[in-house]
C-alpha cells in the first residue's frame, strides 16, 4: 500500500510538472527556454535572447538556487515570463518530516517555503510573482505552479534591481536633478551609504541601457514608520538622467517599483512633488497616483517659498 501511494504522489507530481508547461502559454513566434534540459553547460544562451522560460522541479533542486532565477531573469527579454511548476514546503519544516516526505515523494530535500521563494524571484529582479499551490503531498509539502515576470522596458532598456556597483551613477542622476532645483529641497546628493542607509534594500531599481549598461534612472523607496501599522506604507524617489527624459524611462522605472511593492504587501506609496514639476506630477497621475493635499509654503529653496503637492497610490494587496 505504500508503495501505491508513492506512484500516486509521483504522479500527481509529474502532473504539475505538465501543468507548469500548460501556464506558460507561448504565443506564436516566441521563443522558450526549458530549464530542465541536461547539465546546463551544453546550451549557454545569450542575454535578452528568450520571451518565456519554463521548468519542472528544477530550483527546487538546484545546489545554487541563487543563480536559477538570477539566469532566468538575465536570459529573459524585458516583459518575458516565468512560468514554472516546483515543489515549495508550508514554512520551515523540521529534518523528521522532510526525510518523510523525500521517502514518498523523492524530491523534498531542497524545496523552500513559499516566502523565501517569493523573496528569491524578487531578489533577481521579477515583478508580479504569483505562486498557486496545488497537490497536497503531505508533511507540509505541496506542488506549485510559479509565475512571473520581467520588467518591461524601452528599446535598448532594462530595469533591474539596483547594485553597488551602480553607485557612482546612480548618485549622478540624483545630483542632476537635484540641479534642475525642480526635484527636492536637498541641493547635494548624499553619499553612498547615506542613500542606502536611508532606503529598503528590497525595493529599489535602475534603467539601464542594454548595450553599454549605462544607469539612466533609478527609483527607490523609505519605510515612513517602524510602527507595525505602516508596515506596507512607503515614500518612493525616481530620478531620471536630464538627457535621457522623454523615452519612458520613468514610466517603465515607476510601473515596475509599483509591482515590486505590491509583492511585497506595500498598500500605499506616497511622495512630495513641486506644482512646478509638471512632467512629474503627470508621470505619477498617469499610474493611478491622485493627489490628496498641498503643503503651503513648506519650505525655502534657492530663496524661494514652495509649496508641496502631496501625491499617493493605493494598492489592493488582500492575501499578499
Amino acid at each position: 500500500m505504500a508503495q501505491d501511494e508513492a506512484v500516486a504522489r509521483r504522479s500527481a507530481l509529474a502532473r504539475a510538472a505538465l501543468d507548469g508547461q500548460d501556464v506558460a502559454e507561448p504565443r506564436d513566434g516566441e521563443t522558450v527556454l526549458d530549464l530542465g534540459s541536461g547539465g546546463g553547460i551544453d546550451v549557454p544562451s545569450p542575454d535578452r535572447s528568450v520571451d518565456v522560460v519554463i521548468s519542472s522541479r528544477v530550483i527546487n533542486l538546484s545546489e545554487d538556487r541563487t543563480a536559477v532565477p538570477a539566469e532566468a531573469f538575465r536570459v529573459l527579454r524585458p516583459g518575458g515570463r516565468l512560468r514554472v511548476s516546483d515543489v515549495v514546503v508550508d514554512g520551515e519544516l523540521d529534518p523528521e518530516r522532510r526525510r518523510a516526505a523525500e521517502q514518498r515523494v523523492g524530491c523534498a530535500a531542497g524545496a523552500l517555503p513559499v516566502t523565501a521563494y517569493r523573496e528569491l524571484l524578487a531578489a533577481a529582479g521579477f515583478v508580479g510573482v504569483r505562486i498557486v499551490l496545488t497537490a497536497d503531498h503531505g508533511d507540509g509539502v505541496r506542488s506549485a505552479i510559479v509565475q512571473a515576470v520581467k520588467p518591461a522596458a524601452g528599446e535598448g532598456l532594462e530595469i533591474r534591481p539596483m547594485r553597488a556597483s551602480d553607485a557612482s551613477q546612480v548618485l549622478a542622476i540624483y545630483q542632476a536633478g537635484l540641479d534642475t532645483g525642480q526635484a527636492s529641497f536637498e541641493t547635494v546628493a548624499p553619499s553612498w551609504e547615506g542613500f542606502t542607509a536611508a532606503r529598503l534594500p528590497h525595493l529599489r531599481y535602475v534603467a539601464a541601457d542594454t548595450a553599454t549598461g549605462q544607469v539612466t534612472g533609478w527609483v527607490a523607496a523609505s519605510q515612513v514608520s517602524a510602527r507595525p501599522v505602516y508596515a506596507g506604507v512607503v515614500e518612493h524617489s525616481i530620478y531620471v538622467h536630464p538627457g535621457c527624459q522623454a523615452h519612458g524611462i520613468g514610466r517603465a522605472l515607476l510601473s515596475a517599483f509599483i509591482a515590486a511593492g505590491e509583492d511585497a504587501g506595500v498598500w500605499t506609496i506616497q511622495s512630495g512633488v513641486f506644482p512646478e514639476n509638471a512632467a512629474s506630477l503627470a508621470l505619477h497621475q498617469a499610474l493611478g497616483f491622485r493627489v490628496v493635499g498641498t503643503r503651503e509654503r513648506l519650505g525655502r529653496h534657492c530663496g524661494v517659498w514652495r509649496d508641496v503637492l502631496l501625491i499617493e497610490r493605493r494598492s489592493d494587496v488582500t492575501g499578499t
